[in-house]
């Protein structure tokens, strides 16, 4: 008698299944672990620019909860946007610089840090 050929490529008792908690270190405690961490990196890491208004508390935790959730599915699109902010002030440097020739770089980001009141920056 032949034995049916068996097109399965796992073991018959592979070791990569779901371990439970009680005795060892199982899936749930390490796939925990790596998850919060991760949340917990992207958090620190996604910078806002300074809000032209004030939000409420729970505004801006709820924006702070997007901006990590697009962090965590697409950080090229917060690069792209990085890079964006970085070309759109090179432009506005050199357009200035242009037309007001007497001002050096230092003085242009003196002005730009001037233009702002401390009323205006959201704590």
């Amino acid at each position: 008698m032949e034995i049916p050929a068996n097109n399965s490529t796992t073991p018959g008792n592979p070791t990569y299944l779901w371990r439970g908690e009680p005795r060892q270190r199982g899936t749930f405690g390490i796939i925990s672990i790596c998850i919060s961490t991760l949340i917990t990196c992207v958090w620190r890491t996604v910078h806002f620019n300074v809000p032209t208004k004030r939000l409420p508390r729970c505004g801006r935790f709820l924006t702070q909860v997007l901006w990590m959730v697009i962090a965590l599915l697409a950080p090229e699109y917060l690069l792209y946007l990085a890079i964006n902010q970085w070309t759109d002030v090179a432009y506005l440097v050199r357009k200035t610089l242009q037309s007001h020739p007497q001002l050096s770089k230092g003085k242009i980001y003196d002005l730009i840090r001037g233009s702002v009141k401390p009323k205006d920056v959201s704590t």
